[in-house]
């Protein structure tokens, strides 16, 4: 890990629990966000402003509509399996990720903007936790490609083990 502080082995169990809610948020460093721009090889997802889409602020399409769910391993540090669960949520009236685990706490509304089988989400507010999504343009990307989801996002460092596809990281999505 690029950040990895080692404070004490009791610190580390609390830091690798995805759900601890207890960790202070100094105590904890912001994602790698470097890994983004040359992990992908699509040069719109890259450059979101380039892009002729329409916006979804009325309704979220319903194609996209239902909870996306994936789990970032570090794999083993110290004794302890570290990782993050990000989580999207997405209805007809609003879009929420939350990410939880190992260096990683967020919650943050978005807005949708839809291109093709593109879903682009970019920050609407941070609802808690770290801050860092709302330097992100965009915050997320969802890919649709023969019936499976795929992200694109800066939260999504280097150091996870699993390196990203073709259309990003997959992602699984279910419904609501």
């Amino acid at each position: 890990m690029k950040r990895v502080f080692l404070i004490s082995a009791a610190s580390l169990i609390i830091l690798s629990s995805c759900r601890e809610k207890t960790v202070s948020q100094d105590a904890i460093q912001a994602p790698a966000s470097s890994f983004f721009a040359t992990s992908y090889s699509d040069h719109n997802a890259e450059h979101p402003s380039e892009q002729k889409a329409e916006s979804t602020d009325a309704a979220i399409p319903s194609t996209w509509v239902g909870k996306y769910s994936a789990y970032f391993s570090y794999g083993d540090i110290a004794g302890q399996n570290a990782g993050w669960e990000l989580d999207i949520r997405i209805t007809n009236k609003k879009i929420t990720a939350e990410g939880n685990g190992f260096q990683m706490a967020f919650f943050d509304e978005l807005r949708a903007t839809a291109k093709g089988s593109k879903l682009i989400l970019t920050h609407l507010k941070n609802v808690s936790g770290y801050q860092t999504g709302k330097s992100m343009n965009p915050e997320f990307i969802l890919i649709k490609d023969h019936g499976q989801f795929y992200v694109q996002s800066e939260w999504i460092d280097g150091d996870v083990k699993a390196k990203p596809g073709r259309f990003g990281h997959k992602i699984d999505k279910t419904g609501l």
